[in-house]
């Protein structure tokens, strides 16, 4: 997963995104996959670039911390126990 810059969302969604769209609808990940771009898709909707540069707040942690269990489960399931 890319470094996480808690300033800057979109690489850490960007990859993630590309993670969950190499996944097919027959795979057995397709579940978490869908969940992956559900998560990204809300979070990529409270992305907004404030007034005064700064980023505006979402929980960046959080929304990191859930995709990185998710590709965590991915894995298992795919047999990449990394």
């Amino acid at each position: 997963m890319a470094e996480f810059n808690p300033g800057n969302l979109r690489p850490v969604l960007d990859e993630a995104e590309t993670f969950a769209r190499s996944i097919g609808p027959d795979d057995p990940r397709a579940a978490i996959a869908r969940r992956m771009l559900g998560i990204i898709a809300e979070a990529r909707g409270s992305l907004r670039p404030s007034t005064d540069s700064t980023a505006n707040f979402i929980p960046n942690k959080q929304i990191v911390e859930e995709l990185i269990a998710l590709r965590y489960e991915a894995d298992l399931i795919a047999g990449n126990n990394k």
